[in-house]
C-alpha cells in the first residue's frame, strides 16, 4: 500500500509542472486581441467572458449552459435567420449559439471541431467565434467569419 501511494504521489508531482507552465487564459486572450488589433481586425470585447469560456472548456470539455446548438434553437422556435434574435423566443432568452460542428476550411487539426459565438449582442449572431475541440487544448479565434484565425495556445 505504501508503495502504491508513493507511485501515485510521484505521478501527481510530475504532472503538476506541465500544467503550471501553461500561461494564464487571461494573458492568452489579451495576446490574441493584440494580434488581431495589429492586423486591423475586430477584437473580442468581453475578454473576461472568453477567459471564463476557455477555463470551462479546459475543466469540463463542454460549453457552459448558456450555449445552445442551432438544432436546439430551431426546435425551441428560433427561425434560423441571422437577423432574428434568439432572445425573441422566451426559452432562448440569454442563450448564445455554440456547439455546432465548425465548417470552416481548412480544419485546424485532426478530430472534430466546433464553434461558439462570442460577443453576441441581444441574442443576434456574431462574426466572432471560438473554434475548439474536446480532443485538443489548442483553440482558435476568429472575429471576421473565419477570414482570419488566431491560435489560442493551451492555457490555465
Amino acid at each position: 500500500m505504501k508503495y502504491r501511494l508513493s507511485i501515485l504521489f510521484l505521478a501527481v508531482l510530475t504532472a503538476v509542472p506541465a500544467y503550471a507552465d501553461l500561461p494564464q487564459c487571461s494573458a492568452v486572450v489579451q495576446a490574441a486581441n493584440q494580434q488581431l488589433a495589429k492586423q486591423n481586425n475586430k477584437t473580442v470585447q468581453d475578454e473576461k467572458k472568453l477567459t471564463a469560456l476557455l477555463k470551462t472548456l479546459n475543466r469540463d470539455d463542454v460549453l457552459p449552459a448558456e450555449y445552445v446548438t442551432r438544432d436546439q434553437a430551431l426546435k425551441l422556435g428560433w427561425s434560423g435567420k441571422a437577423e432574428d434574435s434568439l432572445w425573441n423566443v422566451w426559452a432562448l432568452n440569454k442563450k448564445v449559439l455554440g456547439g455546432d460542428p465548425w465548417t470552416g476550411k481548412p480544419a485546424p487539426g485532426k478530430g472534430k471541431w466546433y464553434s461558439a459565438d462570442l460577443d453576441s449582442v441581444r441574442g443576434l449572431r456574431s462574426n466572432k467565434h471560438l473554434i475548439y475541440s474536446p480532443e485538443n487544448a489548442t483553440r482558435y479565434l476568429t472575429t471576421d467569419n473565419d477570414a482570419t484565425i488566431v491560435t489560442l495556445p493551451p492555457c490555465q
